[in-house]
């Protein structure tokens, strides 16, 4: 079970790395003209700061 544990985190910890370099989005708006916005809703942030403090309380033991 421990390892399964740690495969969870390193993925988890990679899946983050890769959504915020790849600016991963869940929500698109019109912007007018044809064009879109991109943007993450309130949720969408809520979900990946608790993944992320998750993490950083992890590394603090």
């Amino acid at each position: 079970m421990e390892d399964a544990v740690q495969r969870l985190v390193r993925s988890t910890r990679q899946l983050m790395e890769y959504m915020e370099k790849e600016f991963v989005f869940d929500k698109m708006g019109d912007a007018g003209c044809g064009g879109i916005d991109p943007y993450r809703s309130e949720a969408f942030d809520a979900l990946l700061r608790s993944v992320r403090d998750a993490l950083e309380a992890l590394d603090g033991h």
